[in-house]
């Protein structure tokens, strides 16, 4: 079993107020934010487990997304999970 991994959203700094009430009213506040070397706004959510992962990828603001692809782990974007 792998260990898990923070999460990072990334959003525009106009996006960001919008995104973490969107996902605060989802049960899903990011632990903390940063700002990258693009000058986007990183979300950064706590580590969750896979059987969990589902939900935050559900609340996530995907039309608030800076962004093309979202990445779990080491698995390319948008990929199914494995069938355990």
């Amino acid at each position: 079993m792998e260990k898990p991994t923070p999460t990072r959203f990334s959003v525009l700094p106009e996006n960001e107020a919008a995104a973490v009430a969107y996902l605060k009213e989802r049960g899903y506040p990011p632990m903390a934010s940063e700002k990258d070397g693009d000058g986007l706004i990183v979300l950064i959510f706590k580590a969750l487990p896979d059987d969990e992962m589902f939900g935050l990828v559900q609340a996530l603001p995907v039309h608030l997304s800076a962004k093309v692809g979202i990445l779990m782990g080491d698995r390319p974007p948008f990929t199914p999970r494995p069938n355990t």
